[in-house]
């Protein structure tokens, strides 16, 4: 990839399946979820969301709309937590 390509959520994302990112993501996300991180859980889900998206736009066709649609729908879910 270029140095202007699409940045992973992190370190070691884009080495995943598709099933491997999808489930590492849903780890993260319930871990921000239990902690009550709202910002966290909105950064991970913008940033798988995009990054899946972007390499939508790769001819070599890596990219997940299935997980970037609930990325986009899980940072939904996060924008609507009430505080505790």
């Amino acid at each position: 990839m270029s140095e202007i390509s699409p940045r992973e959520p992190w370190p070691g994302y884009a080495d995943l399946t598709e099933d491997e990112r999808d489930e590492l993501f849903a780890k993260k996300y319930k871990q921000a979820q239990d902690q009550n991180d709202q910002d966290y859980a909105c950064a991970l889900a913008a940033a798988v969301a995009n990054y899946e998206l972007l390499l939508d736009l790769l001819p070599d066709g890596t990219s997940s709309q299935p997980l970037a649609k609930k990325a986009r729908d899980l940072y939904e879910d996060a924008r609507g937590w009430q505080a505790s």
